[in-house]
């Protein structure tokens, strides 16, 4: 069985405009995943500070007796 060329020009048109808006999705997933650089460095200087805070030992605030009279 033998396509006209209309029919084989139609059914390229719809592979095309199918695998260009499969192209414009996942570049609109690749975007929206994609952080700022300033978001990016934010939560590393918060995960840096919890590691800062975990690795140090706790301060004892030192108590001191103060005269009232």
């Amino acid at each position: 069985m033998e396509l006209n060329e209309y029919a084989v020009q139609v059914l390229a048109d719809a592979k095309l405009r199918e695998a260009r808006a499969q192209a414009a999705r996942r570049a609109l997933v690749a975007r929206v995943r994609r952080r700022s650089l300033r978001a990016r460095l934010g939560l590393a200087l918060i995960a840096a500070g919890a590691r800062l805070l975990v690795a140090s030992p706790p301060v004892r605030p030192s108590v001191t007796r103060a005269s009232h009279g």
